[in-house]
């Protein structure tokens, strides 16, 4: 730690110092972090200056502030990714259409292959999951908003089953604005209606039984296909986007 030059807002240059510092040191997830009086001492700068560059750290989701007892390192959260999507989006709502086609193009590009590396490492007990998904979403065939969480929540497995986390916070990063921020105030999604439920069925049962019998080919495949008319779908049926 070296004192830092002026000639930049000070809180701002702190708090990147001290981030990358945790990257260099390799600080671990509830380690605790300098206090305010060390980190002022170690940059001289003021308390102030420290204390503002531990609040810009805070609101990065890098660490947290636990009053009587310290500033403390956060694990990584996957959840800030789509947050600041969210954000984004709903700064957006009034192009809603113009969203889900670019979510869709992004989608397309990357989840058939995150499905082909899903059916080359998924586990048995994710195997089993998604195969168990897929039964409930043709349970719940009379529960539309069921079976837009349901939906999501199978692409989201599907993700995970590719034994990569950066392909999870990928797919929840696309996929988690819809249920956080759209689904709720979309009426067309929420009920899942007018799509032909019956062929999403398929589509998804087809994914899924490719990545059971560790077909990388043809779980590509079925996802491209799947997302391509589900893409489609909304197009044929413009009523269904939301209003803001």
């Amino acid at each position: 730690m070296t004192p830092l030059a002026r000639s930049q807002p000070l809180s701002f240059r702190l708090a990147d110092e001290i981030a990358r510092l945790i990257t260099r040191e390799g600080w671990q997830p509830d380690g605790r972090v300098p206090s305010e009086r060390e980190l002022a001492e170690a940059y001289g700068v003021s308390r102030t200056v420290a204390r503002e560059a531990i609040k810009r750290l805070e609101a990065r989701g890098i660490v947290s502030v636990v009053t009587g007892s310290g500033t403390f390192l956060r694990a990584p959260d996957p959840g800030l990714v789509s947050t600041s999507l969210q954000t984004y989006l709903q700064l957006l709502r009034r192009d809603y259409k113009g969203i889900f086609g670019q979510l869709y193009e992004v989608r397309s590009l990357l989840e058939p292959e995150i499905a082909a590396f899903a059916a080359e490492r998924a586990s048995p007990e994710q195997r089993s999951h998604l195969h168990s998904v897929c039964a409930e979403m043709r349970s719940r065939v009379d529960a539309p908003a069921e079976l837009a969480e349901l939906d999501i929540t199978l692409h989201v497995a599907i993700a995970e089953s590719a034994q990569n986390v950066i392909f999870s916070v990928i797919v929840n990063s696309l996929i988690e604005p819809l249920r956080q921020s759209l689904i709720p105030g979309w009426a067309g999604y929420s009920s899942y209606a007018p799509r032909p439920v019956e062929e999403i069925f398929v589509q998804h049962e087809a994914i899924v039984t490719a990545v059971d019998r560790r077909d990388a080919a043809a779980a590509r495949q079925a996802m491209a296909d799947h997302l391509k008319y589900a893409g489609e779908v909304l197009l044929r049926y413009p009523d269904t986007y939301p209003t803001p």
